[in-house]
């Protein structure tokens, strides 16, 4: 990976935070670096294609959309099947997250999924279905009763 300069990790912090909703978001932090907007999107593109930024995106307010039922499903998976059974979570539009774990002998649980719909029975039907076509019986609900902290994770660079 190449060596980021100076702008790029100020561009970096400054894309971590809420990006300002105007005609010129970028302005204050071209300013602030001596450069126009033009050189801020043209580092952020370069920055996305060497592989610094993962993704780019707005992140909706669940709960506001209708999105008010979300739960973490735990799963047993056999190990040579969470490779598997991964690749056919991530075409399910509903799950947002998707994980292996290593287990406990408290915890037999492998393989992690969250799942949002508008209702707990909108939530069961995607577990029901992954259930069903991935043959897994052996899994968890957890639904969210209380949200105390959702934010992205920060980082300085």
């Amino acid at each position: 990976m190449n060596k980021l300069t100076e702008l790029q990790k100020n561009i970096l912090n400054f894309l971590q935070q809420d990006i300002p909703a105007k005609e010129h978001p970028y302005s204050e932090i071209a300013l602030e670096n001596n450069v126009d907007e033009k050189t801020i999107v043209s580092q952020i593109k370069l920055l996305k294609n060497i592989g610094y930024i993962r993704r780019f995106g707005a992140i909706l307010a669940h709960h506001k959309v209708g999105l008010k039922a979300n739960c973490m499903c735990v799963w047993i998976v056999p190990e040579n099947k969470v490779k598997k059974i991964a690749d056919r979570v991530k075409k399910i539009a509903q799950i947002s997250h998707c994980y292996s774990r290593k287990t406990t002998k408290k915890w037999p649980y492998n393989f992690y999924t969250m799942i949002h719909g508008q209702t707990k029975k909108q939530c069961f039907e995607v577990i029901e279905f992954l259930a069903k076509t991935a043959k897994l019986n052996d899994y968890r609900v957890l639904f969210t009763e209380k949200q105390f902290k959702k934010t992205s994770p920060k980082y300085r660079v």
